[in-house]
C-alpha cells in the first residue's frame, strides 16, 4: 500500500565537467554545428542590471554533452542508436543496452529499467556577456529539474567558475522529456550526479574555449502542428520564438534558442512492435513485463530541432517548452505525411486526402515517424523565421529573480518527501503562520516527517511535517526581447491571457461545460504577457523549478471519497452534496478549500470538519482512486494557490 502511494504521487503529481566519459561539443566561429482570502506571496528581488556604455561588445560561447548513462565508462553504443535518418523507421526504439554502469535507469514518465537508447540526449549551455553582467544559460533532454536539484547543480558549477564570472547569472531549465532518465520521483542518484557534472561540464567548456564578439538576431511567428489541448478550456498558446547568437566576425551562428509549448511525449504510452523475446531473456522480464513499452530514450521532437538546425549551421541549440499545462501536447493532433499535395496549412486541419505518417493507422496513431513528423515540421519553421530574423539592440543584459513561498496543499508530496522519492537532493521546506507567506513568518521544518492520522496507518508512510516551498520566477532581457522562467506547467490563458469571446462562446472552448468553471466564473488574476514590456518574450515553462500543473482556483475540483471524511463527522460525501457543500457529488471546489485552510474556524462544525478532510486528501487519493472527471491536473498539481502566487511575485517582478 506504502508502494501504492508513492504512485499517487510519481504517476499522478506531474503526469507528471567532469566526467570523461562525455561527448562533447562546442560552437566557435568555425563550427555549424479571484478570492476572499489572499494568496502567500513574496520574499525579496534580486536584481542586476550592468549599464552598458554605447560601443561595448556583447560576448558569446555555447557547448553541449550527452546527458546519458554510460557502459565502461563511454557511449560508444550511440554509434549503433538509428537517429533521426532520413527516413525514420517507425518501429525502430533503438540500440539494445542491457545494463549501465549506473545501474538500472528508469524512464521518466515511462517504466523502470530503461534499456534502448534511439538518439542522443543532450544538456546545452550558452554563455553571454555584456560588460561585467554575465549570463548562463543551460538546458536539458530531460523530465524536470527542481528547483533544489538545481541549486546543487549551480553550486558545483560555481565551484569551477573562473574568478571573472564569480556573479554570473545561472538559469536552469529541462525540456520537459517524457522519454529520458527519470529526474524527479525514481532516480538513479549515481547517473544523475553524472547528468548534473555534464551540464557544469557544459558551461565549462563554453567558458574554456573563450568567449567571442557576438550580435543578435531574433523573430516570432505561430506553429500549430503537432500542438493540441486535451482539458478544457480547450486555448493554446501557438507563439514561436527564435533567438540567434551571431560571431561578428564571421556571421556564423554560436547558437539558436527555440521555444514552443507542447509536451515532449509523442509515443508516450506506445508499445513498439517487433519481437523483443531475446532482449527480455536477457533481461529476465516475462509476461507481460516482456514490454518494450517506455523502456528507450529518446529527446522526442526538441532532439529532431536541435540536429536539423545545427546541421543547417545554427550553432548550439537550446529548446525551451512553453505554457504546456492543462494539457498542451499532440496527444489530439492530427499528423500527417507533409508533402505538396498535402501542405502543411494551418497545421490543425488535414487537408483532404491527406495519409498518415508510414507505419501508423491514422492521424493519431503513435510512433517514432509521428515524431520525426512533429519535429521536422517544427525545426521547417524555426529555419524558415531565421531567414527573417532582426537585430536585437541592447545596451545592458537585465536579470531579476523574484522569490515566493507557496503552500503545498496535495499531502502526495509530503509523502514522497518523507520518504525520500522527490527528487534528487534533500529539499528545504517550511512551515508558515498568517498571509502573506514572507521569510519574517515562515521557519524551515528542519527536515522532519510526522505521523499522518490517515495516511500512516492507510499506507504506512510519515508526511514532511513543512508544507510550504519557497520558489521563483526569473526574468532575463536583452533589449525589446524577454526570457520569462516560469516555475512548472502554466495554461496558456495565463500567459496569454482569454480569448475576447471566451465569456460569450462557451461551447468554443468547452467540450464538458458542466464539469468545469465556465465564463466569468473562470476567473484567472491576469496574462503574464501583459506584464513584460518587451514586445517579443519567450515564455519558459519548467523555467528555474517544476511545480505540476497550474490550475486556477475556481477550476478546482478535489475529490470527497468517505474514507477521507472523520466517522465521527457524521457525514458522507453524499451528504455533503445533499447539503449544497460540494461543487458536484464527487468534488469540493478551490475556494472553500482555501477558505478552509487560510482561515480556520476556531470552532469548526461538523461540516467543516468533512470538508477541510476531503480538502486535505482529495488531490493525493484522487489520482489512486480516481479524480473528479476532467479534473486530472489537480493531482499533478502542488497546490490551488500557485496561479495567484505567481501573480503576485510576477506583479512585483515588473511593478515593484
Amino acid at each position: 500500500m506504502k508502494k501504492c502511494l508513492a504512485a499517487i504521487a510519481a504517476t499522478g503529481l506531474f503526469l507528471a565537467a567532469c566526467s570523461g566519459a562525455s561527448e562533447s561539443t562546442a560552437t566557435t566561429p568555425t563550427s555549424a554545428s479571484s478570492s476572499s482570502s489572499a494568496p502567500s506571496t513574496t520574499a525579496a528581488v534580486t536584481e542586476t542590471t550592468t549599464p552598458a556604455p554605447d560601443g561595448t561588445q556583447l560576448l558569446a560561447a555555447a557547448a553541449s554533452r550527452s546527458v546519458l548513462p554510460t557502459v565502461g565508462g563511454a557511449r560508444d553504443y550511440l554509434t549503433d542508436a538509428p537517429g533521426w535518418t532520413d527516413p525514420v523507421d517507425s518501429a525502430n526504439i533503438g540500440v539494445f543496452v542491457p545494463t549501465w554502469d549506473q545501474g538500472v535507469v528508469d524512464v521518466g514518465n515511462g517504466e523502470g529499467d530503461g534499456s534502448w537508447v534511439h538518439d542522443d540526449l543532450r544538456t546545452t549551455a550558452l554563455v553571454l556577456q555584456k560588460v561585467d553582467t554575465q549570463v548562463i544559460m543551460i538546458t536539458a533532454d530531460l523530465y524536470m529539474l527542481f528547483a533544489f536539484d538545481q541549486d546543487e547543480i549551480e553550486r558545483r558549477l560555481r565551484e569551477q567558475l573562473p574568478p571573472d564570472f564569480a556573479d554570473a547569472q545561472i538559469i536552469i531549465s529541462a525540456t520537459h522529456n517524457h522519454h529520458g532518465p527519470d529526474s524527479a520521483f525514481s532516480i538513479n542518484d549515481e547517473w544523475f550526479d553524472q547528468a548534473a557534472n555534464e551540464m557544469v561540464g557544459a558551461a565549462m567548456d563554453a567558458i574554456t574555449n573563450g568567449l567571442l564578439p557576438a550580435r543578435m538576431t531574433s523573430v516570432a511567428g505561430e506553429h500549430r502542428f503537432g500542438q493540441s489541448d486535451q482539458r478544457d478550456p480547450l486555448i493554446v498558446d501557438p507563439r514561436l520564438n527564435v533567438l540567434q547568437v551571431l560571431d561578428v566576425e564571421t556571421g556564423d551562428a554560436i547558437a539558436t534558442v527555440v521555444q514552443w509549448a507542447s509536451h515532449p511525449e509523442t509515443t508516450l504510452g506506445w508499445n513498439p512492435p517487433g519481437d523483443i523475446a531475446a532482449e527480455c531473456a536477457t533481461k529476465g522480464w516475462t509476461g507481460d513485463d516482456c514490454s518494450a513499452d517506455g523502456r528507450y530514450f529518446t529527446a522526442d521532437y526538441p532532439g529532431i530541432v536541435r540536429e536539423r538546425v545545427q546541421a543547417a549551421g545554427g550553432g548550439e541549440v537550446l529548446y525551451y517548452n512553453g505554457a504546456l499545462g492543462n494539457q498542451i501536447g499532440p496527444g489530439r493532433a492530427d499528423v500527417w505525411q507533409i508533402d505538396d499535395a498535402h501542405p502543411i496549412g494551418d497545421g490543425v486541419a488535414a487537408p483532404d486526402g491527406a495519409q498518415p505518417v508510414p507505419g501508423a493507422a491514422d492521424l493519431r496513431d503513435r510512433n517514432l515517424a509521428r515524431t520525426a513528423a512533429i519535429g521536422n515540421a517544427l525545426a521547417d519553421h524555426v529555419l524558415e523565421l531565421i531567414e527573417t530574423a532582426t537585430e536585437v539592440t541592447f545596451d545592458d543584459i537585465e536579470y531579476r529573480q523574484q522569490s515566493f513561498f507557496t503552500r503545498l496543499t496535495n499531502i502526495g508530496f509530503r509523502v514522497l518527501l518523507a520518504d525520500g522519492d522527490l527528487g534528487w537532493q534533500v529539499p528545504t521546506v517550511y512551515n508558515c503562520t498568517g498571509k502573506p507567506f514572507a521569510e519574517d513568518n515562515c521557519t524551515e521544518d528542519g527536515g522532519e516527517s510526522v505521523d499522518d492520522p490517515l495516511l500512516t496507518p492507510l499506507v504506512e508512510s510519515q508526511i514532511r511535517k513543512g508544507d510550504v516551498f519557497k520558489t521563483r520566477v526569473t526574468w532575463l532581457r536583452f533589449g525589446d526581447v524577454g526570457f520569462l522562467f516560469m516555475p512548472g506547467e502554466l495554461p496558456p490563458e495565463l500567459v496569454i491571457g482569454l480569448p475576447a469571446d471566451f465569456v460569450t462562446d462557451t461551447a468554443k472552448y468547452f467540450e464538458f461545460p458542466e464539469m468545469h468553471a465556465t465564463g466569468e466564473d473562470y476567473a484567472i488574476p491576469g496574462a503574464l504577457l501583459d506584464l513584460v514590456p518587451t514586445s517579443q518574450t519567450f515564455t519558459v515553462g519548467l523555467g528555474g523549478d517544476e511545480l505540476g500543473y497550474w490550475v486556477p482556483l475556481n477550476e478546482y475540483r478535489l475529490k470527497c471519497m468517505d474514507l477521507e471524511i472523520p466517522a465521527d463527522t457524521g457525514y458522507t460525501c453524499q451528504r455533503l452534496f445533499d447539503e449544497g457543500l460540494l461543487v458536484s457529488a464527487d468534488a469540493v471546489a478551490g475556494p472553500t478549500c482555501r477558505a478552509l485552510t487560510d482561515e480556520p474556524p476556531v470552532a469548526p462544525t461538523a461540516a467543516q470538519q468533512a470538508l477541510a478532510s476531503v480538502c486535505r486528501y482529495g488531490q493525493a487519493l484522487g489520482r489512486e482512486l480516481g479524480e473528479p472527471e476532467d479534473h486530472y491536473e489537480e493531482t499533478n498539481a502542488a497546490g490551488w494557490d500557485l496561479v495567484d502566487d505567481l501573480w503576485t511575485a510576477a506583479t512585483q517582478l515588473f511593478k515593484g
